[in-house]
């Protein structure tokens, strides 16, 4: 696995548990889904920079 692909994969598993948590009706209060969507967002950063710097390189 390259490393490119473990900021794809925690972002796409990050977004997974946000998308369960929000159909199946899992009790997480405001704070706890902020944090998913920060964590979300940082990892999907993570990811694009992770793309940009192979194509560049």
């Amino acid at each position: 696995m390259s490393a490119g692909t473990v900021p794809n994969k925690l972002a796409e598993t990050a977004e997974h548990a946000v998308e369960f948590a929000a159909q199946n009706g899992v009790d997480m209060d405001e704070d706890e889904t902020a944090d998913w969507r920060r964590t979300l967002a940082d990892l999907e950063a993570a990811a694009t920079f992770r793309r940009t710097v192979n194509l560049i390189g």
